[in-house]
């Protein structure tokens, strides 16, 4: 009996995080993108075209392309119907496919026990970036096409599904740059390993260099080829494009796969593969290139920690035995799905009593905020501005987390101005901006009433401020 509880406690660890990520979706809708995410895929329905929209501020002036308009157009369709908490559900959904996919990804390369652990400290690393965004696709289709190359790097043979998948990957995030450079990354391992033919390696390669030549087809067009660099310009002010963190939980997951990796080759001696070690690599690059990738480190370099476990747990047990019990069975399955359909018919009846509000935004002045004329400029807090492209479209806010379309030279002075550097001031007046949205008590708000601006009413821990004069903001 302890035996069998045993073997099955790595899947009930993994129903616990189908329950964990429920848990997190049964909350209000509150991560500051998803409002311009949402004002992006209306214009994309009414527009009846994936082309670029009109700016949605003056002081947007750089073109920039749409990186996700698939799951914007289908999250604006079902807010649409739904509401806010249709969303919350499909989050919901979304975050228990990703968890899902990647334990079935591990479990390809060793038992229940290595899958397991793996998929724990893999949503561990991803926990950080688990938000209800486009984002989710890409850590859905990262696994998979993990697996993918795994297995074609032991039979050598090519998937050419991997094509129309960059193709649609395309469509849905901005990571589905990170796939085709795997595909290279593999190609260039096997390569190294000198054990695929000249026919075979030219095949493999093909899907490689096929997964990149489709994305040219994108009907967004040439523009989704750059817009995974452009972030470049302004990734310095982004937080989550910061340097990581180590010390937090999630990139600690990651190292310890990274880590845990590294000890059982050197200890063992076996399962290393050129392709494996370039996959360790990436994954250490990822882990401290910034925050924002952490995620990419921890599905990256899962499948390959199950693996190096797997490794370990053939000491305990003959190699036949490990070898059979790799894959999903009937009854794992079994389990899975009834765990996520319980979890999500549970949360279908809580959304509407959690999510129907959204959080985190000033609730309280959008009345005031209805009654400014449109093409009123604002002067807003960075994380509200999506807000404001949503629920106040005719406003005109200073920026948003878009962030694209607005140079590097603006997002400079926004940052002069919320710091109250030298200058400060100026940027705040050159704006035009007769009212500010701002954090109450932020630094801003209260150099702005030091300069007259006056409070016009707070809400969920933001002030709204206007100019002493029209001519003071001129």
């Amino acid at each position: 009996m302890a035996d069998r509880l045993l073997r099955w406690l790595p899947l009930a660890m993994v129903c616990g995080l189908l329950a964990w990520v429920a848990g997190r979706a049964a909350r209000p809708i509150a991560d500051p993108d998803d409002w311009w995410h949402l004002r992006l895929g209306n214009d994309l329905i009414d527009q009846h075209s994936l082309a670029t929209p009109h700016h949605w501020s003056s002081f947007a002036t750089v073109s920039w392309v749409p990186t996700e308009p698939v799951p914007e157009v289908v999250a604006a369709w079902v807010e649409r119907w739904l509401g806010l908490p249709g969303l919350a559900w499909l989050f919901g959904l979304a975050a228990m496919v990703v968890v899902v996919v990647v334990y079935l990804a591990n479990r390809r390369e060793g038992r229940m026990l290595a899958a397991g652990v793996a998929t724990v400290l893999a949503v561990l690393a991803s926990s950080g970036s688990l938000t209800s965004r486009p984002q989710l696709v890409s850590f859905v289709l990262l696994p998979v096409l993990m697996a993918a190359w795994l297995q074609s790097e032991r039979d050598l043979r090519p998937r050419w599904w991997l094509v129309p998948l960059a193709w649609v990957w395309s469509l849905c995030h901005g990571f589905w740059f990170v796939g085709v450079a795997y595909g290279f990354l593999f190609l260039v391992g096997i390569a190294l390993s000198r054990r695929a033919t000249a026919g075979e390696l030219a095949r493999l390669g093909a899907v490689a260099l096929g997964s990149f030549a489709v994305v040219l087809l994108n009907p967004v067009g040439l523009g989704v080829l750059k817009a995974p660099f452009a972030v470049s310009s302004t990734s310095q002010f982004i937080q989550e494009w910061d340097r990581t963190d180590l010390l937090l939980s999630g990139p600690l997951g990651a190292a310890a796969m990274i880590v845990g990796t590294a000890v059982v080759w050197l200890l063992t001696r076996r399962g290393v593969t050129w392709a494996r070690v370039l996959v360790l690599v990436g994954a250490t690059f990822w882990l401290w290139y910034a925050g924002r990738t952490v995620v990419i480190a921890g599905l990256t370099v899962a499948p390959v920690f199950t693996a190096a476990l797997e490794t370990l747990l053939t000491r305990f047990g003959s190699p036949e035995e490990a070898d059979a019990s790799r894959g999903p069975g009937r009854v794992e399955l079994g389990v899975l799905i009834a765990s996520a359909a319980v979890l999500l018919t549970g949360l279908a009846a809580v959304v509407p009593h959690t999510s129907a509000t959204p959080g985190d935004v000033p609730l309280g002045l959008d009345a005031r905020l209805d009654q400014l004329a449109p093409g009123t400029k604002v002067f807003n807090a960075y994380e509200l501005g999506g807000w404001i492209h949503w629920r106040h479209p005719g406003l005109d806010p200073y920026i948003d987390g878009l962030i694209t379309p607005y140079s590097s030279a603006h997002a400079s002075s926004y940052e002069q101005a919320v710091s109250t550097s030298t200058g400060w001031y100026g940027v705040v007046r050159d704006s035009a901006a007769p009212v500010a949205l701002l954090r109450t008590g932020s630094a801003l708000a209260a150099g702005l009433e030091h300069h007259g601006w006056v409070p016009d009413g707070e809400s969920d821990g933001y002030v709204l401020l206007r100019s002493p004069s029209p001519a003071s903001a001129g």
